[in-house]
């Protein structure tokens, strides 16, 4: 009697373990897409700035831009040829590494929106802003399989240019830096919400995968059973 508390409980691990394998793997089906885009986009905020001249700032941001790609590609690499290896990791920490190479990305972003941020009013502001939106708003859905994994991005991508553009470069502008800071409270809410989607798609997904592994067996082991092959036998 005492074992049987015990049965659903191994079982919903077991289920849990299942989902957030699902939810690692989904993560890393666009993960190499992400990082591609992104050092992409690296390339053009470079090649923006030129018409400016590139300084050194511009240089060492180009070169820690493209170390981060190269991390999270070699991150996306190593998951997608796991099952060739010996070894391999579980998926929390697989998530974990991807939660570390977004908040690498964030700091690249959110240094173009503070330490690379131009002095003159202009269209590269603008274009500075308006990049720096596009990753942050347009990654939701590709980083919403795992929980932090777009708030790692998110954060250090959107909190300090807010604090830089709208209290520090030009001085303080109280009204434009709460609402920046509310518009960027409201993206992280719609990531946590579409990661909770996400995870029911996925439970949902799990439980049929399971119930029909239970048909399966169960179709199986009548076989087995002598007097309905016999059953069976006597009919035809």
């Amino acid at each position: 009697m005492s074992a049987m508390p015990g049965r659903p409980q191994s079982a919903a691990m077991s289920l849990s373990q299942e989902i957030e394998a699902l939810q690692v793997a989904e993560l890393y089906r666009n993960l190499g897409v992400s990082a591609a885009a992104a050092f992409f986009g690296t390339l053009l905020c470079i090649a923006v700035f030129l018409d400016d001249g590139l300084r050194a700032p511009h240089v060492l941001w180009l070169a820690y831009g493209t170390i981060v790609a190269a991390l999270r590609l070699g991150l996306a690499w190593l998951h997608r040829t796991r099952e060739t290896r010996d070894w391999d990791l579980e998926p929390r920490h697989w998530a974990r590494l991807a939660v570390l190479g977004n908040f690498l990305a964030g700091i690249q972003w959110g240094l173009l929106g503070t330490w690379l941020f131009p002095e003159e009013p202009g269209y590269r502001q603008s274009f500075a802003i308006m990049v720096i939106t596009c990753f942050v708003g347009g990654s939701i859905t590709a980083y919403a399989p795992v929980r932090w994994a777009h708030p790692a991005l998110a954060i250090p991508a959107t909190v300090p240019p807010t604090l830089y553009i709208f209290f520090i470069d030009s001085g303080p502008h109280p009204m434009a830096g709460f609402t920046a800071i509310f518009f960027t409270a409201m993206v992280l809410y719609y990531a946590f919400r579409e990661t909770e989607m996400v995870a029911r798609r996925l439970r949902a997904d799990a439980r049929i995968r399971r119930e029909l592994r239970a048909i399966e067996d169960l179709a199986a082991s009548c076989k087995d059973v002598p007097f309905l092959n016999e059953g069976k036998g006597a009919s035809t």
